[in-house]
């Protein structure tokens, strides 16, 4: 098993992301190990978009925190139930209907983010003037 994780690496500037570098892992395993990646996931196009750049499974630490602060045990089944709708969706979009379909042609790279930095993103003061996103 591979786990593919930024978790405590990004303090250099402009370091990769979890997602930035996983098309290159993904390819070095070539199918011999299982990869995991985590990194900041937040909703369920994300969970899609790193399926569809190889990746096995996801890891949701950050979330899985919120919503166990937030409601307990319920808070965390609710936070699965939502995420499992948004990946249904985001499918849904894509016209695939089986995670096994998506293949890194249904991600763009170098796209532009839709949202800015927030208080729940990794460096939240960061803005595209100083490298972030």
């Amino acid at each position: 098993m591979i786990y593919v994780s930024n978790h405590g690496g990004r303090q250099l500037d402009h370091g990769l992301g979890s997602m930035a570098v996983l098309p290159e892992i993904v390819a070095a395993v070539a199918g011999r190990a299982t990869v995991i990646v985590d990194g900041g996931f937040k909703r369920g196009t994300d969970i899609v978009k790193a399926i569809a750049l190889g990746a096995d499974a996801v890891g949701l630490g950050r979330l899985y925190c919120y919503a166990l602060a937030a409601a307990g045990a319920p808070g965390i089944v609710r936070l699965l139930e939502i995420l499992e709708d948004e990946v249904k969706c985001a499918m849904g979009l894509l016209g695939v209907t089986r995670l096994s379909e998506l293949d890194p042609s249904y991600v763009e790279r170098g796209a532009p983010a839709v949202s800015t930095p927030s208080a729940l993103s990794a460096f939240p003061l960061l803005g595209p003037e100083d490298g972030g996103r």
